[in-house]
């Protein structure tokens, strides 16, 4: 065989060798990513059928709650049965969620909602036995009234003027007392000031790296600096960060430490993102919370809220792009 023959035959076996390597290597990055979006299927399919569960756990519950409350107050069955509808409504909704739209935290959000509706019956409850006791104590009132009225007619009209007087005295202390109570809880709150907002990256060597970019990001960290309230001791206090997406959407898992807190002003449970408690002092103190939820982040501007003892301490926004 001819040298030019041997050097043809050695670049056709070369070239076959390379065209081999390419082949394997295609058919191994093939089988990593099949292999990915296995365990992502699986992990989803997990997650559904956890939430299909707490869903039918918190619905039937809900319904149990309702029941216990019926009584022989025709008003307040009507609002049960009323209520147990709305639950229907909201299961179904939250059905959907889960099987058509896929859309997981939603679900999550809205079974937190079913709750609610057994809180309202109950509060009802409360309040119509309240009104009750209320109406016998008024009742015995009068009729006690009625007969000291009869025994003693010449003092008849002075009772009447200072019960009427005390009654209005009562109604204007407790009003008064309500009043001076917001005052005093909506001076205790502490302000907060630098709200900064730091978003980074996770390097392979696990040090953080700065970035702005939505698709680049791991996490988000929101630090703030308490304000000076001369009406506070020091100890312990605790603030509550929301960080809202672009989409109007707060960030939150329970998971990761999400929660709920309740407004002071209206007694409204408000979902926050992370918590994180305090040494207060009077000179000012750093408190952070760090968001890594192992999913990508919107691009577009975050809004940020911090709050203490139910009102807002203070509020920011961050843009990613």
């Amino acid at each position: 065989m001819s040298q030019n023959s041997q050097q043809k035959l050695l670049a056709l076996a070369t070239v076959a060798i390379i065209a081999l390597l390419g082949l394997a290597a295609f058919l191994i990055y093939t089988k990593v990513n099949q292999d990915k979006l296995i365990k992502k299927q699986s992990a989803e399919l997990i997650e559904e059928t956890r939430i299909k569960a707490e869903l039918e756990k918190e619905y039937y519950q809900a319904l149990s709650d309702l029941e216990e409350m019926r009584g022989n107050n025709s008003e307040l069955n009507a609002m049960i049965e009323t209520q147990k509808a709305e639950l229907k409504k909201q299961k179904d909704r939250i059905d959907g969620l889960i099987k058509t739209e896929k859309d997981l935290q939603k679900a999550r959000e809205e079974i937190a909602k079913l709750k609610i509706y057994v809180a309202e019956v109950e509060e009802l409850r409360k309040k119509n036995a309240s009104l009750q006791e209320s109406n016998a104590q008024l009742t015995g009132e009068r009729d006690e009234l009625v007969l000291q009225v009869q025994q003693e007619k010449l003092t008849n009209a002075e009772l009447t003027n200072t019960t009427t007087a005390l009654a209005t005295e009562r109604d204007q202390l407790a009003e008064d007392k309500e009043t001076l109570e917001k005052k005093v809880d909506i001076a205790s709150s502490i302000k907060v000031s630098d709200i900064g907002v730091k978003a980074y990256k996770i390097k392979s060597s696990g040090k953080e790296s700065d970035s702005k970019s939505a698709k680049k990001i791991d996490g988000i960290e929101v630090c703030f600096m308490t304000t000076n309230n001369v009406i506070v001791s020091t100890g312990q206090e605790m603030f509550y960060v929301r960080i809202i997406n672009p989409l109007g959407e707060l960030l939150a898992i329970q998971d990761l430490g999400s929660g709920n807190f309740k407004m002071n002003s209206t007694g409204e449970s408000v979902q926050y993102t992370q918590s994180v408690e305090l040494e207060y002092k009077p000179e000012p103190v750093k408190g952070c919370v760090n968001w890594q939820p192992g999913t990508a982040f919107e691009p577009g501007t975050y809004q940020v809220e911090v709050y203490n003892k139910g009102f807002i301490s203070g509020k920011a926004s961050f843009v990613l792009k």
